[in-house]
């Protein structure tokens, strides 16, 4: 699920993808920022990336 949004897709977008509601996705979304203390999409993203960018160091 986190792939999705930090590659920028919309709720639409994803739901598409995964046959779900758009209501599912925002969801699931507020609870990956919930959970990471990401303030927006856009922080959430910016973290994944850093965490992924340290973990191949």
């Amino acid at each position: 699920m986190l792939n999705r949004p930090v590659k920028g897709l919309s709720n639409n977008a994803i739901a598409a993808e995964l046959g779900t509601s758009p209501y599912t996705v925002a969801v699931h979304v507020q609870a990956l920022l919930r959970i990471s203390g990401a303030t927006s999409r856009t922080d959430l993203a910016l973290r994944e990336l850093r965490r992924r960018l340290t973990a191949h160091s």
